[in-house]
């Protein structure tokens, strides 16, 4: 006997295939545009990271440039026995280059010009005459605050004062050695943003003994000295070194070649004579004519994606040994840091 078995589709059957299909149509899409997302990403991603690093390459070339610039101006000074660095000199004057695919920019300013917040520390000798520059320094640019005092207890081993800091949220602790950069003193009790922005143009964190250069410093860091000497006779000083066109004949005529010819000066020279000053604090060991310290600023902008990317290099120039490399660098630093900071460059400004 034989059966005949008859299959019938049904509409309900049909009706779930095409949805099945349809599930995995819709599944399949979705994967593929999660895919072109992800390589989007990642294209941009991969471009991102490549842009940055043309742009950290091309900083890193500039730094080279402005210790090359360095060591040749080091080099004509030693040929021509002018052993001095003055505010009139080509190295203090804004470099901007055009690059093929690029728009850089160069700014180098004298760290010795400005006031060594390390010279506050316990271990310098005359720290507590510094504290009173310092603070003289603060009221001179309009700033109200005790931060000296609070500085000094900063660099002060098992200060009582680390209790203040660690008791913050979060919590960390009085370093009690000397200032890598000047941007650490944010971390000392009363230093605000507003007062640092208006302070950091004038101050810088060097060896605690590193003298001031006189051919390089502002009026308000050398009034800062004395109680006595005014910020007019001060400016008259600084004025001595400062030309509107730099270069080697300005550099030679804009200068005190040595620290005598300085005290010599009538805006101090009672000063600096104990015998008519006998509470002046006046040592030629505190003042230079030349710089070992530089901060190098420079700026990138490609063409391709129009964001600037900027670096501060602390350079070291010691001439002794012909050596010139850096010893710190920041690539946090934002466009206007540079115009705030170099706003008060003397050359060609």
């Amino acid at each position: 006997m034989h059966y005949r078995i008859k299959i019938r589709h049904t509409k309900q059957q049909n009706g779930l295939a095409l949805i099945t299909v349809l599930f995995i149509f819709a599944l399949v899409s979705m994967l593929a545009v999660s895919i072109q997302t992800q390589q989007e990403h990642t294209i941009r991603q991969a471009s991102a990271s490549l842009l940055n690093t043309q742009k950290f390459i091309t900083l890193i070339s500039i730094e080279d440039i402005a210790k090359a610039g360095l060591m040749y101006d080091n080099k004509r000074d030693t040929d021509a026995n002018e052993h001095w660095d003055t505010a009139s000199e080509l190295w203090n004057k804004p470099f901007p280059l055009k690059l093929e695919s690029a728009i850089v920019n160069i700014y180098i300013r004298d760290l010795q010009g400005l006031f060594n917040l390390n010279s506050l520390h316990p271990k310098n000798a005359n720290h507590q005459v510094a504290k009173a520059r310092f603070k003289r320094l603060i009221e001179e640019l309009g700033i109200t605050t005790g931060v000296e005092d609070n500085l000094v207890q900063w660099f002060t081993e098992d200060s009582s004062a680390n209790y203040d800091y660690q008791n913050k949220s979060p919590a960390y602790s009085a370093s009690e050695i000397i200032f890598s950069h000047p941007s650490e003193l944010l971390l000392v009790e009363g230093m605000d943003m507003e007062s640092f922005l208006k302070l950091e143009p004038y101050i810088t964190a060097l060896p605690m003994d590193a003298p001031l250069n006189i051919n390089t410093t502002y009026p308000e860091i050398l009034a800062s000295w004395d109680l006595k000497l005014t910020s007019t006779q001060a400016k008259v000083i600084t004025d001595k070194t400062r030309s509107k066109n730099c270069g080697p004949i300005d550099r030679n005529n804009f200068v005190f070649t040595d620290i005598d010819s300085l005290f010599e000066e009538a805006e101090i020279k009672d000063l600096t004579d104990t015998t008519k000053n006998p509470d002046g604090e006046w040592d030629k060991g505190d003042f230079d004519v030349k710089t070992k310290y530089f901060s190098v600023l420079s700026s990138v902008k490609l063409d391709i994606d129009g964001d600037e990317m900027v670096l501060e290099s602390i350079i070291k120039r010691d001439s002794e040994n012909d050596f010139i490399g850096a010893i710190y660098r920041d690539f946090s630093r934002k466009p206007d840091d540079i115009f705030r900071l170099v706003k008060t460059m003397n050359c060609g400004a």
